[in-house]
This record gives structure tokens, C-alpha cells and sequence, in this order.
């Protein structure tokens, strides 16, 4: 699917429309992170290469990325983990194999694993493109089990920067965007604890971590968020 840092796409668009739009995607730029909508490839690797780091070591997991696209970002994690990859676009999601993903075309809010199948869930840049989000979190917070860690990357409703750009641009982009606190507040609802954020400063390479809100937030444009599974 998408990317925090995305240049395309309109809110209104319909799954069909969304599938359609990312297969061509797909087919014009093949495997490359272009097929992902970021604003070139400097920006994907080092939104990847920070989020990875901050998730911390990972090894012998089995790991979900929900929305997996072409599998660019769960590329790293291939080699020494197994690595599930979903999608609704079936042309990305033949790259997203040939990266190693062991991938399947499910619905986000009906996936077909079982309760706790996975140490770690990944959702990168999708929920911006989805109107009604709280079903994919509650199914996504299902297939993670207890101890385990979910990560959702979005886009931030109160950047300055995608205000301004909301005045200029008449396709509505960047109209679903998110509070972290209304992320935070979904996350401890279904049971995740030790929250944190991971806050990035497009066009700058620089981010910041912590688990409260803080004063630089209004230059915050995206966001990670993610949660411990608590252990009953």
C-alpha cells in the first residue's frame, strides 16, 4: 500500500479503486519503493531504516506486515525471521513474494491467521487510506499475541507543513491524518501498554522518540506508533 511521507491518492477512493490504482503501480515501477507513492527513494530508506532500528532486534519471529505493498520495508527483517506479508494489490504482492514475504491477499479487517499468531505486527502508511480504521486496528491487535509488539506508521494531523499544503492542494491528499493521542488512546484499548512514539520531520532527516506529545510536534509530518501486548 502507501507511505507515511505519500504524494497521491484522494480519500474518497474506493477499495477497488485503491487496489486498482496500486496494481498499476506496481506494473509501471515493478519492485521498486516508487510502487509505495513516497517522494523518492532517500526518503523511504531512511523512514525505513529509523522505524527498523527503533523497533529493536528481531530474530526466529514470526512478523506480519499488514499492507505489505512491493515488501520493500519488511525486506531487512526476511533473513532471519518469517516474515507474512497481506495486501489487496495482487500485482504488489508478486514482488513482496520475490522478497521473501510469505505473502496472501487479505482482507485487513478479516485476516485469516489465528488469535496471537504473531510477535510482531506491521502496518506501514495504510491507515490514511482507510476511512473507518478501527476495525484493521482491533484485527491487527487479534493477531498479535500477548508480549508482542504492534506498529502502525501514519500520517500526523497536526503538521503545520501538511496544513499549509491542505490550502494549496485540491485533490485531499492529506486529508486522513492522525492525532497521536487518538492512536494511543485505540492502542490502550485493546490491550497494549509501554507506548511509544517515533516522530519524523519531512523534509529533515532528523527524529524524535518518547512516549508523550512535546513542543516540536506542530513539525512532526509523520508518525509511528507502537505497543507491547499486555500478558494476562
Amino acid at each position: 500500500m502507501s507511505c507515511p511521507e505519500r504524494i497521491g491518492g484522494n480519500r474518497t477512493m474506493s477499495h477497488a479503486n485503491w487496489k486498482q490504482y496500486f496494481d498499476h503501480k506496481a506494473e509501471t515501477h515493478g519492485a521498486s519503493v516508487q510502487s509505495s507513492d513516497y517522494f523518492n527513494e532517500d526518503s523511504f530508506f531512511m523512514q525505513r531504516d529509523n522505524t527498523l532500528r527503533w523497533l529493536g532486534p528481531c530474530s526466529g519471529l514470526e512478523i506480519l506486515d499488514a499492507g505489505c505493498g512491493v515488501g520493500a520495508f519488511s525486506e531487512p527483517l526476511v533473513p532471519h525471521n518469517h516474515v507474512y506479508g497481506v495486501d489487496f494489490s495482487e500485482k504488489s504482492l508478486e514482488y513482496a513474494a520475490g522478497r521473501g514475504l510469505h505473502t496472501s491477499a487479505d482482507d485487513l479487517t478479516a485476516l485469516s491467521f489465528g488469535d496471537g499468531k504473531f510477535d510482531v505486527v506491521v502496518c506501514i502508511g495504510v491507515i490514511q487510506l482507510i476511512e473507518q480504521y478501527r476495525p484493521v486496528l482491533k484485527e491487527l491487535a487479534r493477531v498479535t499475541k500477548p508480549g508482542g509488539t504492534l506498529l502502525i506508521e501514519t500520517l500526523h494531523s497536526g503538521s503545520i507543513q501538511r496544513k499549509i499544503l491542505r490550502l494549496f492542494e485540491q485533490s485531499k491528499k492529506f486529508d486522513r491524518m492522525y492525532a497521536m493521542d487518538e492512536l494511543k488512546q485505540v492502542f490502550s484499548q485493546h490491550g497494549f501498554e509501554r507506548i511509544e512514539f517515533l516522530k519524523m520531520y519531512h523534509p529533515f532527516k532528523f527524529v524524535s522518540k518518547g512516549s508523550e506529545q512535546g513542543i516540536g510536534d506542530p513539525f512532526c509530518t509523520s508518525f509511528a506508533i507502537k505497543g507491547v501486548k499486555k500478558v494476562d
